[in-house]
């Protein structure tokens, strides 16, 4: 992706079509030029975070445990799509020239802030929290590492699976603000699938 090796700004329709193996006007049939990939790849990453409020809203899982499992099928996801995983964890540069962008940006920003918080209000209400933690902090230190670990490991400074490093980090934050008299929750049974003979 020519983002993700040179930058927002290299994504000039010259650097597009070389990259992709085609001529510029072919990206204009396409696209409605720069600003039309540009909303194809917004639209990619609204996506991608539509996939991930689903993963708030696991069945048989409460609090921490919901948000581990979010949190740990959201990195996996990333980490399988590197390139998207670009856009994911740099969007603020690589939309701000696009007001209409960054509002609805901000918006997907602050629904999943939400679901995080969410899991972290339930957590604190099933007694699977410290008291006296102080929520918001730990939700920001969970996030906020996650995506220091995703931007160095797609900026390719990082040649350690990031999936790995965000269970260490999780792993570390739960200790930290977790009741230890809390019983973490069985994962759900994998739902039966029917094969055909």
């Amino acid at each position: 992706m020519v983002m993700r090796e040179g930058g927002p700004r290299a994504a000039t329709l010259k650097n597009i079509a070389g990259k992709a193996g085609v001529t510029e006007p072919a990206i204009f049939r396409h696209f409605d030029g720069v600003d039309g990939l540009f909303e194809s790849l917004f639209t990619v990453v609204e996506l991608f975070y539509e996939e991930f409020q689903t993963y708030y809203k696991a069945d048989g899982l409460i609090g921490l445990d919901r948000l581990e499992d979010a949190y740990f099928r959201i990195i996996a996801a990333l980490k399988d799509n590197e390139d998207f995983c670009y856009l994911v964890v740099h969007p603020d540069g690589i939309f701000r020239q696009y007001p209409k962008l960054r509002d609805r940006l901000a918006e997907i920003k602050k629904r999943d802030k939400q679901s995080v918080m969410d899991c972290m209000k339930e957590a604190r209400s099933k007694g699977q929290l410290l008291a006296g933690t102080d929520i918001e902090s730990a939700a920001y230190s969970l996030v906020g590492s996650a995506l220091l670990i995703l931007q160095s490991w797609v900026a390719g400074a990082s040649e350690s699976d990031p999936l790995k490093d965000c269970k260490k980090v999780w792993n570390s934050i739960r200790g930290c603000i977790g009741n230890p008299d809390s019983v973490k929750a069985p994962k759900p049974a994998a739902k039966a699938t029917k094969t055909k003979k």
